[in-house]
């Protein structure tokens, strides 16, 4: 995003435009965590394929677009990051200042209920995956099973 054409009015009005799509399309991540979820319990492994690229395609162009906010940040004389996003929001116009502030904290929020979501899948995958290592080597963990060694 390193065009010299643009003006840091334009760079300021394209961050702000893209924490607005980025916020809707972290609600859109959040529902397709819950149907994944939903194809996990299910045990739809072909859904779930299908379902795992369109939810990689959009990480994707959310890495792309955080990279292009980053580069656009640097490019304005801030960090690139969180705090640099607080310095930008605090030299605006109040006014710009309060809206654009709700609309990154509306965008922090939204990826916070993602992770939190995807987490959830995270704990429910590795509980399934135990459940088929249980039932793959039912006997493994017999050698821990003091009783298995009692005598009758």
């Amino acid at each position: 995003m390193d065009n010299p054409a643009l003006s840091k009015r334009e760079l300021v009005k394209a961050i702000v435009h893209g924490i607005k799509q980025d916020t809707e399309s972290y609600k859109q991540l959040k529902k397709l965590l819950h149907r994944q979820r939903e194809l996990m319990q299910s045990r739809d492994n072909r859904g779930l394929n299908l379902h795992n690229k369109l939810q990689t395609e959009l990480c994707d162009d959310l890495m792309l677009k955080a990279n292009q906010r980053r580069q656009m940040l640097e490019s304005l004389g801030f960090a690139g990051n969180a705090s640099g996003m607080q310095s930008l929001i605090g030299k605006m116009p109040p006014a710009s200042s309060a809206q654009v502030a709700k609309l990154w904290h509306n965008l922090l929020q939204t990826v916070k209920e993602s992770q939190q979501v995807n987490e959830a899948n995270g704990k429910l995958l590795v509980a399934q995956q135990e459940v088929i290592n249980q039932l793959l080597h039912p006997h493994a963990d017999s050698k821990h099973d003091y009783g298995c060694i009692r005598s009758l």
